[in-house]
């Protein structure tokens, strides 16, 4: 939840539901991702590597939250998206 208190109507049953905005968390992972990968460059790290432990890390973040908020239906259409990338299909 953000501290914004606009409130957004959902589809039925009149609720309506707080409109999440751009905080620090998102704030931080725009920063910190960059400057990371700026960083192993640096130190000699082929690109290629960078993206694929910068990737690795950006797609547990995503599992996590999808776990925390979406339940396991979505994790296991995130598994098989993940998968089908993978396999080129």
């Amino acid at each position: 939840m953000s501290i914004d208190s606009t409130s957004v109507p959902r589809a039925g049953g009149g609720h309506t539901e707080t409109a999440p905005r751009f905080g620090a968390p998102q704030a931080l992972m725009a920063i910190s991702f960059p400057v990371l990968g700026t960083a192993l460059h640096l130190t000699g790290m082929p690109v290629q590597d960078i993206f694929v432990l910068l990737g690795g890390c950006g797609a547990l973040g995503v599992a996590a939250v999808v776990a925390v908020a979406g339940g396991r239906r979505r994790l296991a259409e995130l598994a098989t998206a993940v998968l089908r990338a993978t396999a080129g299909k």
